[in-house]
């Protein structure tokens, strides 16, 4: 540990408090960064673009593990569906190729894949079945980091829970421990897990702030290393009630996020957090949907739910403040009418005041109009929503109703009457016809994407009404992360064989090899 204490021993460059001045600047600075995010992403894709051409001139020969190896990387952050793909694709190779190191190297990409989104039986298992033998040290320093990563994220999931948390935490620092016996003396992740070990045997928020700041200080960090260590600067901060510098730092951290084309986040929520906080409503609606846009881009069922435990409170309040600004302008302008109105009737004769007032009375007649029309789109937005959501209900319950009326008083055909009458059948057309339609807003071109995948005369095309065929909708479904065939044949109303029928169905017909089919599908992008 001598080599931490050399850390806390360095002269810090960081100012020791942050002014509301700096806050708002690095604020600014933020919102300027959104509005360029596609220029950041631009050369991102062109990379994943190139080593996928690389990829297909490569399949077969000796380097494809390590293309594959790199889009893992390039995806790892930025794409979770395609990152899973490329980590199974890493762990059929390494099977082939027999080599501990592919091996370990396919093992920590789908350890890194199972804990990023909560699937911690198989990320368990992965980390239990872990051979380390003939594995190079740098190998082996990120896969036990990535072991004290999956049981930090159980700590955090059993909170509150005494035996189970003092059992995580316990393995958080042995597996940290072992990464730091094969990191490299006076480097990054030497001095980074000696300080994550500090923190776990005696906790301080004076080590928690200046150590990490010493860090950050201390090694020429890449763009996605300072958005993780800000974000952990900042949470270190808020600890400590330190508001200021908890802002500070997660705006920088989201800021690093956007330039490393980072979408498994956290900054851009809780930055939300304290903006909400804060009463700043533009800006928490603003992160929250940036921290929405990521989490939808990545697939992060977790970051979604937590970002949901938020999002409601901050729209609702936004919409209050919409409706707030529209009636302080309704009164603003009514009190200038007024006023207009008064000065006509002093300084104006009758004639021109007649006119004056014949062109207010016409101004606000398109105020109206266009308030009127405002509302009716609001209205007609609301009702379609509650409609769709309540008239099969409240319909069900009518005829129910009715039924157990007939029921009392022994009429039991006109009861089954009632009963055969409940239109199941067209509310679950309605309901795959809403499905169809939002899946296509988020994967437009899926049918074009889907149709290279099979041969010429097979190729699928949409009806006139816009609704997939069955068969297609199946893969639709698997492509959202619903591939339980029992879950797919309950939603569609069909047998678990039938599924497999229609799955073949397509498959017989595919341009590529059925065993390739589903990864292909699961790899369209939206």
């Amino acid at each position: 540990m001598h080599l931490l204490l050399a850390i806390l021993t360095i002269v810090l460059s960081f100012e020791s408090s942050v002014q509301q001045s700096d806050v708002n600047a690095k604020l600014k600075e933020l919102d300027e960064t959104i509005e360029k995010q596609e220029q950041y992403s631009k050369p991102k894709e062109l990379r994943i673009k190139n080593l996928i051409e690389e990829l297909l001139i490569s399949e077969g020969r000796s380097n494809e593990f390590n293309i594959c190896n790199q889009l893992f990387e390039e995806y790892k952050f930025y794409q979770y569906d395609s990152a899973y793909v490329y980590a199974r694709k890493l762990e059929s190779l390494a099977e082939k190729s027999g080599k501990r190191t592919e091996a370990a190297i396919a093992q920590a990409a789908l350890l890194f894949c199972y804990k990023s989104v909560g699937f911690f039986n198989e990320a368990v298992d992965i980390i239990n079945n872990f051979q380390s033998d003939e594995v190079p040290d740098e190998i082996l320093v990120n896969f036990y980091v990535l072991c004290a990563s999956t049981y930090q994220n159980l700590y955090s999931y059993v909170q509150g829970t005494k035996n189970l948390t003092e059992k995580y935490n316990q393995k958080v620092l042995d597996y940290y421990k072992l990464a730091l016996e094969y990191a490299s003396d006076y480097s990054f992740n030497y001095h980074w897990i000696s300080l994550e070990i500090a923190l776990i045997q005696e906790y301080s928020d004076e080590l928690a702030i200046d150590g990490r700041k010493n860090l950050i200080n201390l090694f020429n960090l890449d763009d996605h290393q300072l958005a993780v260590h800000f974000s952990i600067l900042a949470s270190a901060c808020e600890s400590k009630n330190l508001d200021k510098e908890a802002t500070y730092y997660r705006a920088i951290s989201a800021i690093y996020d956007i330039k490393s084309c980072v979408h498994e986040t956290t900054s851009a929520k809780v930055l939300a957090e304290y903006m909400y906080a804060q009463k700043d409503i533009i800006h928490a609606y603003s992160y929250i949907q940036l921290a929405l846009s990521d989490a939808q881009f990545y697939n992060s069922r977790l970051r979604m739910v937590e970002i949901n435990s938020i999002f409601p409170a901050i729209e609702q309040s936004r919409y209050s403040n919409v409706n707030s600004q529209r009636l302080i302008f309704m009164v603003g302008g009514a009190v200038v009418l007024i006023l207009f109105v008064l000065t006509l009737i002093l300084f104006v004769n009758l004639n021109a005041k007649s006119k004056e007032i014949r062109k207010s009375n016409e101004l606000l007649a398109r105020v109206n109009s266009l308030l009127k029309e405002t509302s009716a789109i609001k209205d007609q937005y609301i009702m379609q929503s509650l409609h769709g959501n309540t008239s099969f209900v409240n319909n069900v319950e009518k005829e129910s109703l009715a039924a157990i009326r007939k029921i009392t008083t022994r009429q039991f055909e006109d009861a089954k009457a009632i009963l055969y009458n409940i239109d199941i059948k067209e509310e679950r057309e309605r309901i795959y016809a809403a499905f169809d339609t939002a899946f296509l807003a988020l994967f437009p071109n899926f049918i074009e994407a889907f149709n290279t995948l099979m041969n010429e005369d097979a190729r699928i095309s949409l009806d006139k009404s816009g609704a997939l065929p069955m068969e297609v909708r199946i893969f639709a479904l698997m492509r959202l992360g619903i591939d339980d065939p029992a879950q797919v044949a309950d939603y569609l109303h069909l047998s678990v064989n039938t599924i497999y029928v229609y799955k073949n169905k397509i498959k017989s017909k595919a341009s590529v090899s059925k065993e390739q089919f589903d990864a292909l599908v699961m790899a369209i992008s939206k």
